[in-house]
């Protein structure tokens, strides 16, 4: 993002990074239908379990760690129903 200023020590991030690597080594060969399949379950999932509703009840949404948190666990869901396929 521009003008965005990365801190010292974001430990984050690269973490983050290695979970879409991994998105990707899973979702590699796969037809974009599976690959949309288990964004759609994944989806559900954080819904059904009331994990987007937690976010949206959260103060500080515009603040980065929170937003961190919710990607690593959308992404964390999505790897496990790629592996699932």
């Amino acid at each position: 993002m521009k003008g965005r200023v990365k801190s010292r020590r974001d430990a984050v991030s690269p973490f983050r990074n290695k979970l879409w690597d991994l998105f990707q080594e899973k979702a590699a060969g796969m037809d974009g239908a599976d690959v949309v399949s288990a964004l759609k379950q994944a989806g559900e999932e954080i819904w059904a379990v009331g994990i987007d509703d937690t976010y949206s009840s959260m103060k500080h949404q515009d603040d980065e760690a929170l937003g961190n948190a919710f990607d690593i666990t959308w992404l964390t869901i999505v790897c496990i129903k790629l592996n699932e396929d």
